[in-house]
């Protein structure tokens, strides 16, 4: 365990943790908290707003949305402060959304926040207040997140197609409201800076448990890092991402734009470069195809609109898959799991599951208590496990796909 504390000055402060077993995340989470207690608001009937990465319906352990152990630590360690208004709150991306793929329950939110009294809200079916932003773009954010009392930001460190990274700052374009993220891409890095702008987090506290590298977000490869950050400044903490997975800032084009626009300073750039350590160096996002860049093309959206029909045919979603034009993959199909069991015969006690279960089960426990009140079925433990040990209850349907790519990778990095 190791813990590391930058102090830039004006620009901020950032704590960067170590961390794996949700034991080890809570600790952090509670440490850091207390060194950023004086951002914390007095009032304890203030309401907390928690906006996580929810871009998609990959499991946390693939690298693309939020750790449930680091939501779980973070709503744990507030309500034990003593707040007790708190939201989780998102909006996916815009194929999601268009689909009408409920995240929350694909991902479990939906039966882990209410376990501790915590409403959650979908962004992209709040109201909106259209802001106006960089080239013409005038997107809808979320009417929840504009009357936010206190906003904590928990993103996820991955690569990015078209922003080189995701993380803090690139996180609040799911602040957008459904198709409205569109407007985003008018100029999107310019539009990241601009939105942060705009509507600032209180704090941060990103998941870098397990991050993407290559074609990320959603079709990059997963890697273990096994840190947390906290920060109250987006744009330090995004540079100090940087630093930790050795992402050069040229290949960021929003950080670019922030240093023009003098919201990034030399200062700050050199500081970190000579005080923050790299953990990793991750495998940068390819070359966009012409053809992935033409789809985004706002010239031919009525083509895009026209054509609709066909794309969303499996067959031709697949043949554009393989061509690069598109990263994700959706299936209507919602899973149908309703629990789990342990197969003591095949178990060889490695303890893989427990170190990922946000409900802090003992490896004993695993596929054992299988209750709601003891296990969510976010599926992590069976994810993690290299003996398959835990047997399903029910088919993975639309994660069938996910399983076929990214299962042994998963083994692998949680071993």
């Amino acid at each position: 365990m190791s813990r590391h504390s930058f102090d830039f000055g004006p620009a901020g402060q950032v704590r960067v943790m170590s961390a794996w077993t949700p034991a080890q995340v809570k600790t952090e989470v509670e440490w850091a908290l207390e060194r950023f207690a004086e951002v914390l608001p007095e009032d304890l009937g203030t309401g907390i707003l928690i906006k996580p990465n929810m871009n998609n319906d990959l499991a946390a352990l693939i690298g693309n949305s939020t750790d449930l152990r680091v939501l779980c630590s973070l709503i744990e360690a507030l309500k034990n402060r003593g707040y007790h208004r708190i939201q989780v709150a998102d909006g996916s991306n815009v194929g999601v959304h268009r689909r009408g793929i409920n995240t929350f329950a694909r991902l479990r939110i939906d039966k882990l926040v209410p376990r501790y009294g915590v409403s959650i809200l979908d962004l992209n079916q709040d109201g909106g207040v259209p802001v106006p932003l960089q080239a013409g773009a005038r997107p809808k954010i979320a009417r929840a997140i504009m009357d936010a009392e206190f906003l904590i930001s928990v993103p996820k460190i991955k690569t990015h197609a078209e922003a080189g990274l995701s993380c803090a700052l690139k996180n609040w374009v799911g602040i957008c409201t459904g198709q409205d993220k569109r407007e985003m891409h008018r100029d999107l890095g310019r539009n990241i800076m601009a939105i942060n702008e705009v509507v600032k987090p209180d704090l941060i506290l990103v998941d870098g448990l397990v991050g993407m590298e290559g074609n990320g977000p959603g079709d990059g490869e997963p890697f273990r890092l096994g840190h947390l950050m906290m920060s109250t400044e987006a744009f330090t903490n995004d540079v100090v991402a940087c630093r930790l997975v050795g992402m050069p800032i040229e290949r960021v084009p929003y950080l670019e734009h922030a240093i023009h626009a003098g919201l990034v300073s030399q200062e700050l750039l050199e500081q970190s470069a000579a005080q923050v350590p790299m953990l990793r160096q991750i495998k940068h996002a390819p070359q966009r195809s012409r053809l992935a860049e033409l789809s985004e093309a706002r010239s031919l959206n009525w083509l895009k609109l026209a054509v609709r029909p066909l794309v969303d045919d499996p067959r031709v979603s697949q043949l554009a898959y393989k061509a690069g034009i598109i990263q994700d993959r959706y299936s209507l199909q919602d899973d149908s799991i309703t629990g789990l069991r342990l197969r003591k015969d095949k178990c060889d006690d490695c303890g893989a599951c427990a170190e990922v279960c946000p409900t802090h089960l003992s490896a004993e426990e695993i596929g054992v208590k299988t209750e709601p009140e003891d296990c969510i079925q976010c599926l992590y433990c069976w994810w993690a496990c290299p003996q398959e040990a835990l047997e399903l209850e029910g088919q993975l349907h639309f994660m069938e796909a996910h399983a076929a790519r990214y299962k042994e990778q998963v083994e692998a990095l949680c071993s």
